[in-house]
């Protein structure tokens, strides 16, 4: 190397360190500088966008004293969806699950898959849980002792491994005769339900709230995270599996955490735990079930009427659970709970974020085609269970939730315990029985799958694209777009009113508002409650749509 390419190199090397350096000091903030969100909390449902409003007034007709917040986020969707799914693993779903709830990279751990894109985006659409039950997930975590009761506690847990009382022993400060104060161990016998309360008072948390956590991390029966007997870790208990992280074995990893936090009894185990649950999520903004797992908020409680500005680097990371189903499961079981007591007539306050630029809809993926014969979904808002056998008795085989499309196999072909029952093939290949008035007919095996109407207009009878042009794109209902031939038509499909995908009571109650001068129609909807075909919309019209949601009749071009 001769003596100038040798002085070129050392140029080089020196201009590269200059280089590197000066990015550390002052363009690095620029270029990787967090993004900030304005947020704000309106009060009542004329302050939620449009397609939020009807299902609120539903709720609120049966609900008077309930109260709607909206939390205006300030993130654009796509921009959620990129940060939720930019990490595998971050979103979980049970490994059994529909192939189309799982990520195609097969990260599998403690028997839950990373979740796919299309399953995180369901179950983080607020407008997909809107219903009597599943708002629950949207309570505001607060302890209110006007409701909250040790009675309502028992309850609560009257199913579970926590409807009983425990005796721990604690290491109390006295006074020796010395006037010295010395430890003393003193034993406590107290029920759970108490111990529930007292955790409630100290953290500020609904008990409800967190009975309903307990007996969803650990089950019904409890788990060896609060046995006590866990070998290596007798002695400890961890109520709340936190620190039991997904990686190696969860269990271990939360005794380990409750070893370090010296939770060696039941009584510290549940009051540490709720603390630190509050400390951690509740009162730093995370304060209900849907904002522990999506973590979309401030690090601080906002207020209505005011706002803040979040920045990025704040939100998205700190979500308490990975399994996206579990707001909506702890829906449920707070829903019965306050059913229970009787406290659904209580002024109840329900806060329910809202994002920029949402989509129409985003509905629930499924590997089921039309091509599979007759598509039936799940109405219910609870786990719907599949038997082995047509009977309330028979050995539970799966469970299905909210809008799950199943195929029909064979409809009302079995009657029992009050029930008819459904036979069905699930989408993980196994056939079972549900009760038929929990599925609803949403698409139909066809091979007539749409006729032309006027220049621009396509009618067809059911909700599938597959025997249609494969450019067309999304969920069909009345008001899509869709391409035949090239050629861009607007989708009119008979007794979808609403132009929700969906054909069901609702579709039938507008038609009625119709025709009696309550609710216009126009256009491809007008066109679309002509159920019967027959060229007017009247209450045949409603009438067959009722049938056809209970599978009594088809609705077909004729």
């Amino acid at each position: 190397m001769t003596y100038l390419q040798s002085m070129i190199k050392k140029i080089l090397i020196m201009l590269i360190i200059v280089v590197l350096f000066s990015l550390f000091i002052f363009p690095i903030n620029k270029v990787y500088a967090a993004t900030t969100y304005k947020q704000s909390l309106k009060s009542g449902i004329s302050n939620f966008p449009k397609e939020y409003q009807d299902a609120l007034n539903q709720i609120q007709k049966l609900h008077p004293k309930w109260n709607f917040e909206a939390y205006y986020t300030g993130i654009p969707w796509n921009t959620l969806i990129l940060n939720e799914t930019a990490t595998h693993g971050r979103n979980r779903v049970i490994n059994s699950s529909d192939l189309s709830w799982k990520c195609s990279c097969g990260n599998v751990a403690s028997g839950y898959a990373c979740a796919s894109e299309g399953i995180t985006k369901y179950y983080l659409d607020p407008r997909n849980f809107l219903n009597e039950v599943n708002i629950f997930q949207f309570l505001e975590i607060s302890y209110n002792p006007k409701i909250h009761t040790v009675a309502g506690v028992k309850s609560a847990v009257s199913n579970s491994f926590l409807n009983k009382e425990v005796t721990y022993t604690l290491i109390e400060k006295q006074k020796n005769e010395e006037g010295k104060e010395v430890d003393v161990e003193k034993e406590y016998t107290k029920h759970y339900a108490d111990i529930i309360i007292e955790a409630a008072k100290q953290s500020n948390m609904s008990p409800y709230s967190i009975a309903t956590k307990i007996i969803q991390e650990v089950g019904t029966n409890g788990s060896d995270s609060v046995s006590g007997n866990y070998e290596g870790y007798k002695g400890y208990y961890n109520f709340y599996n936190l620190g039991a992280y997904d990686t190696g074995n969860a269990i271990v990893n939360g005794l380990k955490y409750a070893r370090d936090k010296g939770w060696n009894n039941p009584y510290t185990a549940i009051i540490e735990g709720a603390k630190e649950i509050a400390n951690s999520y509740t009162n730093a903004g995370q304060n209900t079930a849907y904002f522990y797992k999506w973590d979309v908020v401030g690090t601080s409680i906002l207020k209505v009427g005011n706002t803040q500005t979040v920045s990025s680097s704040n939100m998205f990371w700190h979500q308490y659970m990975t399994n996206v189903q579990d707001p909506t499961s702890q829906s449920k079981s707070l829903y019965n709970t306050y059913a229970k007591n009787n406290l659904l007539g209580e002024s109840l306050n329900f806060i329910i974020p809202v994002y920029d630029n949402m989509p129409s809809e985003n509905t629930m993926p499924s590997g089921f085609t039309t091509d599979d014969g007759d598509l039936y979904y799940v109405n219910c808002t609870d786990g719907l269970a599949v038997r082995e056998k047509p009977s309330t008795s028979a050995k539970k085989i799966g469970t299905l939730y909210k809008n799950t499309l199943v195929v029909m196999l064979e409809r009302e072909c079995a009657e029992a315990n009050g029930y008819k029952w459904d036979k069905v093939k699930l989408s993980n290949g196994l056939t079972g029985y549900i009760a038929s008035k929990y599925l609803t007919f949403k698409s139909a095996s066809t091979s007539k799958a749409y006729e032309y109407k006027d220049d621009n207009i396509i009618i067809v009878p059911g909700t599938s694209l597959d025997q249609i042009d494969k450019s067309a794109t999304g969920e069909l209902k009345t008001g899509s777009k869709i391409k035949v031939n090239g050629k861009e038509y607007t989708a009119v499909v008979l007794g979808d009113t609403n132009g929700d995908g969906y054909i069901d009571s609702r579709d039938s109650l507008q038609i009625l508002r119709y025709q009696v001068g309550k609710f216009k129609l126009k256009n491809e909807y007008l066109k679309s409650a002509d159920a019967n075909h027959d060229g007017e919309v009247d209450s045949r019209d409603s009438l067959k749509i009722l049938k056809y949601q209970v599978g009594k009749d088809k609705i077909n071009i004729q």
